[in-house]
């Protein structure tokens, strides 16, 4: 699953993935892998959300040109309290 941040996407939109739930953890490794490449790429934000109205806890960021590459992203997750659910943030500037 990926979300495209080419055309016909416009400057300011906002796009997000977000997973099933999961059981709680206390400390597991989310991994992915991200595509960041050109001249007006936005940002990637991936959170840990643990509640239905709060955003979660950010765990991973990368913003701008990364270069031609898939990239591995992984991050630590722990919710140790309940469920949560893993939360991608594509912002195009």
């Amino acid at each position: 699953m990926y979300i495209e941040t080419s055309y016909p996407r416009k400057e300011g939109e906002i796009a997000y993935l977000m997973s099933p739930s999961y059981p709680q953890t206390s400390g597991k490794c989310f991994n992915f892998w991200y595509h960041m490449y050109g001249d007006h790429i936005g940002s990637l934000e991936v959170y840990v959300k643990t509640s239905p109205v709060a955003i979660g806890q950010r765990i991973f960021n990368e913003s701008g040109n990364q270069g031609k590459f898939w990239m591995h992203g992984r991050a630590s997750v722990k919710s140790p309290s309940g469920h949560y659910n893993v939360r991608h943030f594509d912002l195009e500037f």
